[in-house]
């Protein structure tokens, strides 16, 4: 296997300043943004680093003129509500707070 790797174009539309600010317009319009919330810095690495979720916010991004509005309606979402919703869900369902409340956290500690 090749150590070479593949360059993909990442959507041109926002600085990651914009997209950051973007992705904690999202998290805070979540309906687990109190469990959010605390993870808002790796969620925000985790979506810029990932290629689809980069294009869901450039679009957003587009669709809002958002660095410009800093305002976002549900309308702006379009398609890219998908990807971002079930990144967000998650996240929030994979997360320490949401795994304590069904006794699965900390791993192993509920049921041995």
């Amino acid at each position: 296997m090749s150590d070479a790797t593949l360059d993909i174009p990442l959507p041109l539309a926002g600085s990651n300043v914009d997209l950051a600010v973007l992705v904690s317009a999202l998290v805070a319009r979540s309906p687990y943004r109190s469990a959010l919330t605390p993870l808002l810095h790796d969620i925000t690495r985790i979506a810029l680093a990932n290629v689809q979720l980069r294009a869901a916010l450039a679009d957003i991004a587009l669709r809002s003129d958002f660095s410009r509005t800093n305002t976002l309606r549900r309308c702006d979402l379009g398609a890219a509500a998908a990807p971002i919703t079930a990144f967000l869900e998650q996240v929030y369902f994979s997360s320490p707070g949401f795994l304590k409340s069904v006794g699965e956290w900390p791993v192993g500690g509920a049921r041995g």
